[in-house]
């Protein structure tokens, strides 16, 4: 569906749960497991291949931090049911979940990194989740591969002549840019923080959830 009509404040959040998620994947890859967090196909890849090859021990984390994602978006459908993205009570709760959880990855990923890295893969299967879809249109902010492959055929269609949805590009390219300078920011911030890094992403969150309680109290407020 086209996203003609999408609002500004939409892509702000976009791009900056995008930015989020970058910084936190890339934390999760330099901590001393290097584990993949924001995206469960690579994870589900090694999984099978921890299974043929029988390590037990991997296997197990490694369903589990599939499971956390999985519960993160179970609690994102359940806050949310199906309703829309908008100024909604619900919303600001999903957003204060990812910072919760995030809080509670910055306190003990110092001290036990695998643990830490589970509240961040469920964190992200929230945020996921609360983002999916917008008037029809699927949103994902914590990987890129659907995002590229829209990307990719909106250039293509242009490159046919055919129409291509300009908001949608932009949304897609906001999404891309968020979560590489998410890394690039993790990656410089790590070289001088280690593990008190991931402070930054839970900080975030929680100005994001901040600003979307005010602007969805003046929103009530205009409209009641």
């Amino acid at each position: 569906m086209p996203l003609q009509s999408l609002p500004n404040w939409i892509q702000c959040i976009v791009f900056v749960l995008a930015l989020n998620a970058g910084t936190i994947n890339v934390l999760a890859l330099i901590t001393v497991i290097h584990q993949s967090v924001s995206h469960m196909t690579g994870n589900i890849s090694m999984l099978a291949i921890d299974l043929v090859k029988w390590q037990p021990h991997t296997m197990l984390y490694l369903f589990l931090i599939v499971i956390s994602f999985l519960m993160g978006s179970f609690c994102s459908g359940f806050i949310l049911g199906n309703t829309p993205l908008s100024f909604h009570r619900r919303y600001g709760l999903t957003l204060n979940l990812v910072a919760l959880l995030l809080v509670l990855t910055w306190l003990t990923v110092r001290y036990d990194p695998h643990l830490g890295l589970l509240w961040s893969s469920m964190a992200m299967g929230v945020q996921n989740a609360m983002m999916s879809h917008y008037k029809g249109a699927i949103i994902r902010t914590t990987h890129l591969s659907g995002v590229l492959t829209d990307l990719g055929l909106s250039l293509g269609y242009k490159a046919k002549g055919l129409p291509a949805d300009r908001r949608r590009v932009i949304l897609h390219l906001l999404i891309v840019l968020g979560f590489f300078l998410g890394g690039v920011i993790a990656t410089i911030a790590y070289s001088h923080w280690l593990m008190n890094t991931f402070i930054l992403p839970a900080l975030l969150t929680v100005l994001l959830s901040a600003v979307y309680w005010f602007l969805s109290y003046e929103h009530l407020k205009r409209h009641s």
